[in-house]
């Protein structure tokens, strides 16, 4: 089947006008017959089915969501440890350059 305009295209791929022309930028197989940035553009829904089953690994299945919010919530976890370490060291510092300007000012 052959689809005429933008807006044929977006109703095929069940998406909006823009989403399927910053798709074209991606490599989605639209075809100007006059070429030309803003010339008329017409698509074939087989190629069409080929691009969206080639492209689908950008999305997700429920499953690979909960292995993120996983991976998520364990790097968060990591990163309040970490936080809290750099913390300690923190004031560790902290404590030691005073003790320094305390050694200093007495030589002084």
């Amino acid at each position: 089947m052959i689809l005429g305009g933008w807006k044929e295209i977006a109703d095929y791929l069940r998406c909006g006008v823009r989403t399927v022309q910053r798709w074209e930028e991606n490599g989605l197989p639209v075809h100007r017959p006059v070429p030309s940035k803003r010339a008329h553009v017409v698509a074939y829904s087989q190629e069409l089915d080929w691009w969206i089953r080639d492209h689908q690994h950008g999305r997700r299945r429920p499953g690979d969501v909960i292995v993120s919010i996983a991976n998520a919530q364990r790097l968060c976890e990591q990163a309040r440890t970490a936080r809290s370490e750099l913390r300690a060291r923190m004031q560790t510092l902290k404590e030691e350059m005073a003790s320094l300007r305390l050694l200093r000012h007495k030589e002084v």
